[in-house]
């Protein structure tokens, strides 16, 4: 809570109100028992929820990834742009700013603010950007999933310095603004320090394996919340992290070294997906709420007045990634389960088990968002197409495992809908439901992963984004429907609430979700009084959000 400001108690609320609260996500159990949390709770707090596991800060490793660690770290730790609501990536000076060459665009300029420092003092210099580029081409050992870092031919850095280059590799270069992204830029003095490398920058360079071993096992583990004291680690966005409560919640302040200007709301307490959200609600812990697909706003007690509930369309889709080295090496192996997938029974079973609406798609770089996606709809229909006599030719007989993290529920229904869909092609789905500390690997758990993903720093086989001509994402989108690398299915269906009295909280369609002005959120004494059909989350609703 603000100082000076008072939400209206609960027992005014349901006077005025139809006030209740619920669990958030049914399938998953309370952290702790109730009467504990609200013991140790009772106070009001500007908390925020979010939809999965808080693990880990570091959104570049592959456990970052699968648990959505960006909506976590991208105001702890932003990178050179930033997704903004409506697609676009906005600069951001506070930290660095980055500029092609004029003649040789595929070399880019970094320049980091002079006073660009982590919460502990210490720069941020051209070693934590290195250290990212380092992580994502040795993946091996650093456990790394940051796929545009392959188009990047080198980072070229002097230890300690503010700039640096970036060279790409021939014919790529136009996606700079991607690199980076909120998470991946970390301390690298921490890192090094943990891992007792002297000389980080000349280890990363060296190629050793042992020492760079010891590098990705500290990158690893010193972001990872359950093993490192987050509080202990140094940030370089607005936040930083005063303390991690019992019940795995962080507890955000003010970074008095950033750079740009101070947040707004001071504190903010992050909660993780699978928190006790009645007893949080009852207590007035939530501010904000990034409810899975499986939770009714209003079952859960967030409902009006007291909340506004945003219900939109994400600009990230819920994607299969095909084992590339086992069963789908082939196109036509690949093209086979396509083939199978209708996906007019995904989006019933989604609507008849979580009473979600979700659409259709079958692109992979344009969102369905987007303003040209109307353009390319022919497209995006033609590659749905489904001819399950031809898929029962090449896989008929065949079981596919197909992997997600359990932990979304919206999963699970995605799966069941690949089950009818493609059992009429003689071809078994085989679900199989992953934890967080047992993600298992691709080929050896399961052949198929089911995740959810932007066009943001994803197929990094082109050098095309959302900013090129409509021509040339039409023969891109073409061309990555006949890889065949993935499969996309289903829009992300995305659930805001918004306690009525929190000012500028809107949400962007890349990883970070409403995190991405997290330090622009504000707790005013009146209610927020959105236009008629919209809540706090619409970006229309929020000229103040940037």
């Amino acid at each position: 809570m603000s100082p000076g400001i008072s939400r209206p108690s609960k027992s005014l609320r349901v006077l005025s109100a139809i006030v209740g609260a619920s669990a958030l996500i049914s399938g998953l159990s309370a952290c702790s028992d109730s009467s504990e949390l609200g013991q140790k709770h009772a106070s009001e707090k500007f908390g925020y929820l979010l939809s999965r596991p808080l693990v880990t800060l570091n959104a570049g490793t592959s456990t970052g990834v699968v648990t959505d660690a960006e909506k976590a770290s991208a105001r702890l730790y932003p990178g050179p742009f930033i997704a903004g609501p409506d697609g676009q990536l906005l600069p951001n000076p506070d930290l660095v700013t980055a500029q092609p060459k004029a003649q040789d665009a595929k070399t880019v300029v970094y320049t980091i603010n002079s006073r660009a420092n982590y919460s502990d003092g210490a720069p941020v210099v051209c070693d934590d950007f290195l250290m990212a580029h380092v992580a994502s081409s040795r993946s091996d050992l650093f456990g790394a999933d940051m796929p545009l870092f392959s188009q990047v031919a080198s980072v070229n850095c002097t230890p300690g310095a503010k700039t640096f280059t970036v060279v790409f590799k021939e014919k790529f270069g136009a996606r700079y603004r991607e690199l980076f992204t909120p998470g991946t830029v970390l301390p690298t003095h921490i890192v090094a320090e943990k891992a007792g490398v002297d000389d980080p920058v000349a280890v990363m360079y060296s190629g050793d394996d042992n020492q760079l071993s010891a590098l990705g096992r500290s990158w690893q583990d010193t972001f990872n919340v359950t093993k490192t004291d987050p509080a202990s680690v140094p940030t370089s966005g607005p936040y930083k992290v005063a303390k991690r409560g019992s019940d795995g919640e962080l507890t955000l302040v003010a970074n008095s070294n950033y750079a740009g200007g101070a947040p707004l709301q001071d504190p903010v307490v992050l909660w993780p997906g699978g928190s006790d959200v009645k007893q949080l609600v009852s207590q007035d812990q939530l501010a904000v709420a990034d409810l899975t697909s499986a939770t009714r706003a209003e079952d859960v007690g967030m409902s009006s007045p007291d909340f506004y509930i945003d219900n939109h369309t994400s600009g990230r889709v819920d994607t299969l990634l095909l084992d590339t080295e086992g069963l789908f090496t082939t196109v036509n192996n690949r093209r086979a389960l396509a083939l199978c997938i209708d996906r007019a029974v995904l989006v019933d079973t989604v609507k008849k088990d979580l009473n979600v609406d979700v659409t259709a798609t079958g692109l992979r770089m344009l969102p369905s968002t987007h303003p040209l996606s109307q353009q390319l709809k022919s497209l995006s229909v033609e590659n749905q197409k489904v001819n399950k006599r031809w898929s029962r030719g090449m896989l008929g007989g065949q079981s596919i495992r197909v992997g997600y993290l359990k932990d979304v529920p919206r999963y699970k229904t995605l799966v069941d809908g690949l089950k009818k869909s493609c059992a009429d092609a003689g071809i078994t789905i085989q679900a199989v439901p992953l934890s967080v500390d047992a993600f298992g690997a691709m080929g050896k758990d399961y052949d198929v992963l089911l995740d959810t993903r932007p066009s943001f720093g994803r197929d990094a086989s082109t050098n095309e984004s959302t900013l090129s001509h409509v021509a040339s994402i039409r023969k891109l989108e073409q061309q990555l429907n006949s890889d065949m690398l993935t499969i996309p299915l289903t829009t992300e269906p995305r659930q805001i609430a918004v306690e009525a009295h929190v000012a500028n909280v809107s949400d962007n369609a890349g990883d970070a979700g409403v995190s991405w002005n997290m330090d622009r959120w504000k707790e005013q004494a009146e209610p927020v009084n959105p236009r008629p059909g919209e809540s706090t989350a619409s970006p229309d609703a929020n000229p103040n959000a940037v």
